[in-house]
């Protein structure tokens, strides 16, 4: 059974994941004129990983409402899932559910499915408030990341050039870590079509989303062939 006290140690990987790349976002952010307040307001509210440092590139590159919209809505789709795997767990917990529904990251979504039959052992109450510290304690990795981020940016005058490559780095790793998953070479060679066409012939501010957009259409409709 798992004990409040060990939710600390449960988190620790993430800890050293998101302090990470939270200053990494925080240092982009930065670069880019966010301010401390919106670098913080980004990472409570958003709080999405991979979509902040695509807002960062959108918010610089003048986008719109809607298309930061569609982009952040079409890249955080998976969450959804993540919500509906876990709906049996979630319809038993109180008023602390609310939270955790926005907080299920994919790293928070992996840890609490790795210790599923573990919290299944606690009472509601229980699994409700030990959960919600778990995921409490995520995003104050994050947030504490991006802070540093932030003030290592402003403070220390070096070249910081590049750091935005941490965003193509995350998805490498998430890209590989869902292979190892689901070793389907068709939809991993689907993917590379189509990053190789956007690459080429989709303008840099709208090829993201097409690639996502594009990808999932493709899913549904040839999702008896893969």
């Amino acid at each position: 059974m798992i004990k409040q006290k060990n939710i600390f140690i449960l988190t620790l990987p993430i800890l050293m994941g998101y302090v990470s790349l939270g200053t990494a976002f925080g240092i982009l952010a930065a670069s880019n004129d966010f301010t401390l307040f919106e670098v913080i307001l980004s990472s409570v509210i958003v709080y999405a990983g991979a979509a902040q440092f695509v807002l960062v590139g959108l918010v610089a590159a003048g986008a719109g409402f809607l298309e930061v919209f569609i982009t952040l809505f079409i890249l955080n789709f998976r969450h959804f899932f993540y919500t509906l795997s876990l709906l049996t767990d979630l319809k038993k917990m109180n008023f602390l559910k609310h939270y955790i529904m926005f907080s299920l990251t994919d790293e928070t979504f992996a840890l609490l499915s790795a210790k599923r039959d573990e919290f299944a052992k606690l009472n509601p109450a229980q699994k409700s408030w030990r959960v919600f510290w778990l995921c409490l304690l995520n995003q104050s990795y994050w947030i504490v990341g991006s802070i540093l981020g932030f003030l290592f940016q402003k403070g220390i005058k070096i070249d910081y050039s590049g750091v935005e490559f941490a965003l193509n780095a995350l998805f490498v790793v998430l890209a590989y870590e869902l292979f190892k998953q689901n070793p389907n070479v068709k939809i991993f060679l689907g993917s590379c079509l189509i990053a190789l066409f956007a690459l080429f012939f989709i303008d840099k501010s709208y090829m993201f989303a097409f690639c996502l957009a594009f990808a999932i259409f493709g899913l549904f409709i040839g999702r008896k062939y893969v």
